[in-house]
């Protein structure tokens, strides 16, 4: 009896050392199955623009985190035209900062990155949205339609209003 106490004891024991110390558990990489690894936020300033023949602007900002709210820098972030959050057809309401309906700019220190976004001149529609995503793998997915899965992003909206001027004619 002694012999079975003595051993289960020193069985305990080796068991209890044995087991594992590990205390840093490691995120997953971010576009794995077990969830959203990054975090993408956007916002527009203003987020509202009047259409009345003049050209006004909206700065763009966008800030990419990790899960622990460390800042992403070196990130490739695709900005699109999008006539609202459910399309997929790019539109060329607007124009970014190159001209262009649609730019690439790669986050700062801060995970951050800022685009100009001058507005359209005739009037369109109530509403448009700026489309904020993570390139990956040089290359812009788009959300749960893509062989990815979920691709950091954002709809950032823009509300549009015809203040009437002569030039802001509605056009469709």
């Amino acid at each position: 009896m002694k012999k079975t106490l003595f051993l289960l004891l020193i069985i305990g024991l080796i068991l209890s050392v044995s087991s594992c110390k590990r205390t840093n558990i490691d995120d997953p990489v971010w576009d794995s199955p077990v969830g959203f690894y990054v975090l993408l936020e956007g916002s527009a300033d203003p987020a509202v623009l009047f259409i009345d023949g003049n050209i006004h602007r909206s700065t763009i900002y966008v800030r990419v985190t990790d899960a622990k709210g460390n800042s992403l820098a070196g990130e490739t972030i695709f900005f699109e035209q999008l006539r609202d959050s459910t399309s997929h057809d790019q539109i060329e309401w607007g124009f970014f900062e190159n001209n262009a309906a649609t730019i690439k700019k790669v986050t700062n220190a801060n995970g951050e990155v800022r685009v100009t976004f001058t507005g359209p001149v005739k009037f369109y529609s109530g509403g448009m949205i700026i489309h904020a995503l993570m390139q990956v793998d040089d290359r812009a997915y788009r959300g749960s339609t893509s062989h990815i899965g979920n691709v950091p992003q954002d709809y950032i909206a823009i509300t549009m209003y015809n203040s009437g001027g002569a030039a802001a004619g509605t056009t469709k």
